[in-house]
């Protein structure tokens, strides 16, 4: 092959690979339930390395299943210039999708996989609140029924270079207990 043709292909298959999550991170990378968090590519730092702190807001130790909840997802870290996070709410005991989950604006899409929702940053999402601040904000609606269950997120703390690499991963999980009505 020549060297020509060589480079070209090398370039096509390096900017496919880069192109591949531009609009979503890849679904069921929380870390909960065996699953893999973003650093499986996003390798460099260790998970929840000192210095930024992912936290959840909004999900108490006793859940109701006739009330939805706001839940909040705050990302932080100084150097971070671009945000993304993936989360899913299942219960405890099977790791069985636990309610419904609703976007509250643009920031926020949300996909399922293999019966299990997820939300994610959307493109729009990916922008700071503020410098250093990621936040974003969705809905839960429990199921009617009865049992743990636990919220498995993370969020990756950009450095905006379009690379796996540079970029700080934080995981956190929250969990209530859930009563019927």
């Amino acid at each position: 092959m020549r060297p020509v043709a060589a480079l070209t292909l090398v370039l096509a298959a390096t900017a496919g690979w880069l192109g591949r999550y531009v609009d979503h991170p890849p679904l069921a990378h929380t870390g909960g339930f065996g699953e893999p968090t973003c650093q499986r590519c996003h390798f460099e730092y260790p998970l929840n390395e000192p210095g930024g702190r992912l936290t959840i807001q909004g999900l108490p130790d006793t859940c109701r299943s006739d009330t939805s909840y706001t839940l909040q997802l705050m990302l932080q870290h100084p150097e971070m210039l671009r945000a993304g996070f993936e989360l899913a709410v299942r219960f405890a005991d099977s790791g069985r999708q636990a309610g419904r989950l609703q976007p509250l604006d643009d920031r926020v899409w949300r996909d399922t996989l293999q019966g299990v929702w997820y939300a994610f940053h959307s493109p729009a999402g990916t922008e700071l609140t503020a410098p250093g601040k990621a936040v974003w904000r969705l809905r839960w609606v429990p199921p009617d029924t009865i049992g743990r269950v636990v919220l498995h997120a993370v969020a990756n703390a950009a450095n905006d270079d379009a690379s796996e690499f540079g970029d700080r991963i934080y995981q956190e999980s929250a969990d209530c207990l859930l009563h019927p009505r």
